[in-house]
């Protein structure tokens, strides 16, 4: 699909290319047109990763390119089970070689798994700020090191507020759950918004299961 649609949009470049040259319309501003548009092109791709709060447009987005690896595990968080989500970063782990990819992925699958030691192995590999520290970070939530959880590395401003939610969530802390998710999904944007709502919600319906 994600090719036919590359397709389309080359098919119409090309044919504006020749209307605008049958209508004796200069090069040079032919050219520009065709910047505008992938410039628009690339803006939208960069505001619905990382700027939008439209959730509606980035669920569309996820589920159009759901065959793509990392899209393919935040459909799963949304849509799947626990074991669809495992599957999904078992394809990400074997596929991507950047260690801050593979290793936060990783990571996030033995936190699934409830396997602590394989979680912490992965946290050390990862080895890219504010990544390994918030892997480290949420392994002391989940262990109730409260002073460990804390970090001024955890620079991006949902992060925090994130770390917050899982120790509550240890401690059954219903309450005071759903504030510090609430403050961490106000911070996110974009698909980062996206999977901490969906992966929020799976906490939440843990208590459902107890």
């Amino acid at each position: 699909m994600k090719i036919i649609q590359l397709i389309f949009f080359y098919l119409a470049i090309i044919l504006l290319a020749m209307v605008l040259s049958l209508s004796g319309v200069r090069l040079s501003f032919s050219l520009g047109i065709f910047a505008v548009l992938a410039v628009a092109m690339i803006y939208r791709h960069i505001h619905i990763l990382y700027r939008t709060n439209n959730m509606e447009l980035v669920d569309k987005w996820v589920k159009r390119r759901r065959k793509e690896p990392i899209f393919a595990a935040l459909y799963a968080s949304a849509y799947g089970t626990l074991e669809e989500q495992i599957r999904a970063f078992d394809v990400i782990i074997h596929q991507y070689k950047q260690p801050a990819i593979k290793y936060n992925y990783q990571f996030m699958k033995a936190i699934m798994e409830e396997n602590h030691g394989a979680a912490k192995a992965a946290a050390q590999q990862i080895n890219k700020e504010p990544l390994s520290s918030y892997a480290f970070c949420y392994l002391a939530a989940l262990e109730g090191r409260t002073v460990a959880m804390r970090s001024d590395k955890l620079t991006q401003s949902w992060m925090q507020p994130a770390i917050e939610a899982v120790y509550a969530h240890t401690q059954k802390d219903q309450a005071l759950f759903r504030q510090w998710a609430d403050a961490s999904i106000e911070q996110a944007r974009g698909v980062q918004k996206y999977g901490l709502i969906h992966n929020f919600r799976q906490m939440e319906k843990d208590w459902g299961s107890e």
